[in-house]
């Protein structure tokens, strides 16, 4: 009885032994290869060569990360600020009209498309002789056209727009998600104490909406350090590495330049980031349940 008890263990964890190995081959195991490899001199031609935190070191002293890095926290401060601002003014706007599936519609294409995808459009509609140029020489605007990608830190904003273009559509379902769980009779009860539609808005809603606005913050913030295909496909980063984000710098310092160990540094401090945002946002969202 005691032996069919020891088989009827083992055969249950026999279950569990395939997704385990999918796990420690394709999660756990890159994730051990990549933080030793920072610690590396590597190429891909020559064996690794441990060079203990040089690599490290070097992120905090290397002019071009200091760019990186500038230009990803200017990345998270327009993702916070443009895309979540117009996502719930949107949402607003869409609850209280009667052709709001329409609309919602029109908003489902970004999401609906790759990165790289939405980078072909707006490298067109930003390059010399694209629709945005076009526009404003015929409307006086400009005499002659803009190199729109090419000046700094003009071609950060740009590539801003096209981001916000995607993540716009995501914010707005999400506040509508929000705005739906509202209850009406609170709104009512506040109608007949007189207040306004922006008191109902600023003093009840709002606050009613601080999970949501919770959950919309830490997805646009792990998201803005992750931004990699809009730049990539609009301007690879360039002109020199002016537009690189820390994603951007990761990719091309270990596949363009073949500086693996110092790319997997960049690639452990980054999963770093957004590991501390997300476990900040499990922390918050705890709290407010």
């Amino acid at each position: 009885m005691k032996k069919t008890g020891k088989a009827g263990v083992i055969s249950n964890y026999l279950y569990v032994l395939p997704a385990l190995i999918m796990v420690l081959t394709f999660l756990i195991a890159p994730v051990i290869f990549v933080i030793y490899a920072s610690f590396t001199d590597w190429d891909l031609l020559h064996p690794m060569s441990f060079v203990g935190l040089r690599n490290y070191i070097k992120i905090f002293t290397d002019p071009n990360l200091l760019v990186s890095t500038r230009n990803t926290l200017l990345w998270v401060v327009m993702i916070l600020a443009i895309p979540m601002f117009l996502g719930l003014v949107l949402a607003v706007f869409i609850k209280n009209v009667w052709f709001s599936k329409q609309i919602k519609s029109v908003f489902y294409i970004p999401l609906a498309m790759s990165g790289a995808g939405i980078g072909i459009i707006w490298n067109w509609i930003f390059s010399r002789t694209g629709l945005l140029n076009s526009v404003l020489i015929s409307l006086g605007v400009l005499t002659m056209p803009s190199s729109w990608l090419l000046n700094v830190p003009q071609n950060t904003f740009s590539m801003a727009v096209a981001a916000t273009w995607q993540v716009t559509g995501l914010n707005m379902i999400l506040f509508l998600m929000g705005l739906q769980n509202v209850q009406p009779e609170v709104l009512e009860a506040a109608k007949i104490d007189g207040a306004n539609e922006w008191q109902t808005f600023t003093r009840i809603i709002l606050p009613l909406l601080k999970p949501i606005t919770t959950v919309v913050i830490i997805l646009n913030i792990i998201g803005s350090f992750k931004i990699f295909d809009i730049i990539w496909v609009m301007t690879a980063g360039g002109p020199a590495r002016s537009s690189e984000t820390l994603a951007v710098s990761m990719y091309k310092e270990s596949f363009s330049l073949y500086r693996m160990g110092y790319g997997s540094s960049i690639a452990v401090l980054l999963s770093f980031i957004v590991f501390a945002v997300g476990i900040g946002y499990l922390r918050i969202a705890g709290r407010e349940k």
